[in-house]
């Protein structure tokens, strides 16, 4: 029962961490936070730890990638600007 009881309890404080940093209107917390918790289940619930080297090898890899797409996902979100509502109606309006 600890072996799942320790690991669930971490998660969620990490999880009450983020929900305070969402509430504060601090976004970059998830970032640190996020790592945490992924470690937190592949080392608990999945049991890298006692896995074959080639499996642990393969659970890298997806790591590595889901790392990729989450970098290319947010990108968007960096890349965007800020424009107020009011230019984006007036310029669509056409006269």
């Amino acid at each position: 029962m600890s072996r799942v009881a320790l690991p669930w309890l971490c998660l969620m404080v990490l999880l009450g961490v983020e929900i305070g940093a969402a509430l504060l209107h601090v976004g970059s917390v998830a970032a640190f936070v996020a790592p945490v918790m992924i470690a937190t289940v592949a080392g608990a619930f999945m049991q890298i730890g006692s896995e074959t080297p080639l499996s642990r090898i393969f659970c890298i890899a997806g790591l590595f990638w889901l790392a990729i797409l989450v970098g290319l996902g947010s990108v968007d979100f960096l890349a965007r600007r800020d424009v107020p509502t009011s230019q984006i109606t007036n310029s669509a309006q056409f006269h």
